[in-house]
């Protein structure tokens, strides 16, 4: 009787473990690039705000419905601008959409990067990184998406 009984509890974990395995999502993740970053021309006060253009490409069939978003951009890994967004268009499946979200600096990120460019004076170019997680909502996962790279100095 033990010995059935054993067997059933095993027979159920695995049903369990395989059916869950069944129900994880099987989409591509989107692609985020920063198109652009320019001061907000209504910011106000003494912190400056940001607008930053992202191009978002939905590779699925399913439209991409954001909830939300939240965003860094790091100049030399300094964090120098972040934000969120809850203000966002649903994304067609296999089409792509520029987001313009709002941004605010970070300000010891940027000191520190000031600092480090005025130490580096032959600098030719800055790394770069972008990190951003895009919120559907619902039973779906956050997708992170992560981008670097390096910025020419040099014209």
């Amino acid at each position: 009787m033990q010995i059935q009984l054993r067997a059933m509890v095993m027979a159920l974990m695995v049903l369990l473990v395989t059916g869950c395995a069944g129900i994880q999502p099987t989409q591509e993740a989107p692609t985020v690039d920063v198109i652009g970053v320019r001061l907000d021309p209504q910011s106000q006060g003494a912190v400056p705000r940001f607008l930053i253009s992202l191009r978002v490409l939905n590779p699925n069939r399913q439209t991409l419905a954001l909830e939300g978003v939240r965003y860094h951009l790091y100049l030399q890994n300094q964090r120098v601008l972040s934000g969120v967004s809850n203000n966002l268009p649903a994304i067609p499946g296999y089409e792509e959409t520029t987001l313009e979200v709002g941004a605010t600096p970070a300000l010891f990120g940027s000191v520190r990067l000031l600092q480090e460019l005025a130490g580096t004076p032959g600098l030719k170019a800055l790394d770069y990184r972008v990190e951003v997680k895009l919120d559907s909502g619902g039973m779906s996962w956050p997708v992170n998406v992560e981008r670097e790279g390096k910025l020419s100095l040099s014209p």
